[in-house]
């Protein structure tokens, strides 16, 4: 059995109109839910993702990596120049000034290569979990299927319990659907 966990904790003092309703009731109309719209929206969804995909290849930073690992490169073979040139007595001619410089250049642009893994690692993740999302889509336009937990963690944002008669089905990405709740 589902139950507003506002209900039961305080009462009706803040839930003066929650219904109780059977869980396998739920389950069934979430599913309904899935399946209708997966059913209806199959144009939309493929227009979804196309669009989606552009928006992360247009998030795409020029790759400049390479670049900066090779200036990263050249900063180290020059620190290192500037210290095989000091020898005991020699020390004074160090240019600190410069191995600042050269430093702080290398942190910033280790910084960069950072932020471009990042981005790069961000968007293989983004367009792994739509490629899910869309498979398993793709699998329900014409297969039944019985409640998954799974499949309804990976869609859906939230379910909310309207009344005894229906719920409100929020999919990740704001689309809403009410489905009615029948035994």
């Amino acid at each position: 059995m589902w139950r507003c966990i506002n209900r039961l904790d305080f009462g009706k003092k803040y839930c003066h109109n929650s219904p109780t309703v059977e869980e396998s009731i739920l389950q069934r109309a979430v599913m309904r839910a899935i399946m209708e719209t997966a059913q209806q929206n199959l144009g939309v969804l493929q227009t979804l993702k196309v669009h989606i995909g552009m928006g992360l290849q247009s998030e795409q930073t020029e790759d400049n990596s390479m670049e900066l690992q090779i200036r990263i490169a050249e900063i180290d073979a020059e620190f290192k120049a500037m210290l095989a040139k000091i020898s005991t007595d020699t020390v004074d001619a160090f240019d600190e000034e410069k191995a600042k410089r050269l430093m702080d250049e290398k942190a910033r642009l280790q910084q960069q290569l950072g932020n471009i893994r990042d981005g790069q690692l961000k968007r293989e993740q983004t367009q792994s979990r739509l490629d899910d999302i869309y498979t398993i889509l793709d699998g329900l336009k014409n297969r039944p299927m019985g409640y998954d937990e799974q499949i309804v963690r990976q869609l859906l944002e939230c379910i909310t319990v309207d009344s005894k008669e229906q719920i409100t089905v929020i999919f990740v990405g704001g689309l809403k659907v009410v489905q009615p709740l029948i035994d």
